[in-house]
């Protein structure tokens, strides 16, 4: 008899792990995502930032960014959702869905890229959301994420891309 995946089993799941296999469980799932991009048609990019210093870059794409994006786009609409609807089982699906799409909407590139961030920024904003119940610093574990698949990325860009 073959066992079915069950969501609820995997959230006690996640809910019960150590951290570091907390942020890679949930860095694997956003890293499958990116993959997923490689067989996507090139986006065009208006402005692509890219500069002639690669310290720069590797600051700016694995640092900076997602400091800014997980502020804005879990920390910021996660908690106003929380202040504004109270009950947990009520604001999780509106954080989760509201997060992701303000998430996707900064990475308009094309609509299978859009779709793509989108069950990524899914995937941030359940790792915010399961950090805060976890009590640990959510903004710190999503960042952590957030910077791991942006260095996998990167490396992948510009070290493996032809």
């Amino acid at each position: 008899m073959q066992k079915q995946f069950n969501p609820a089993l995997f959230i006690s799941y996640l809910l019960r792990v150590r951290t570091h296999k907390f942020i890679l469980i949930l860095f694997g799932f956003s890293f499958l995502l990116g993959v997923i991009t490689t067989f996507l048609p090139e986006p065009e990019m208006a402005d692509p930032i890219i500069s002639e210093s690669l310290l720069h870059d590797v600051l700016l794409t694995v640092f900076l960014a997602p400091i800014v994006e997980t502020l804005l786009f879990q920390l910021l609409v996660i908690e106003a959702i929380r202040k504004i609807i109270k009950r947990p089982r009520k604001n999780i699906c509106l954080a989760l869905l509201l997060s992701s799409t303000v998430f996707a909407l900064s990475h308009t590139y094309s609509l299978g890229y859009f779709f793509i961030t989108y069950l990524g920024g899914i995937v941030l904003a359940l790792a915010y959301y399961l950090g805060r119940y976890r009590r640990e610093n959510a903004f710190f574990v999503v960042f952590v994420i957030h910077s791991l698949y942006n260095l996998s990325v990167f490396i992948y860009n510009h070290f493996f891309y032809v």
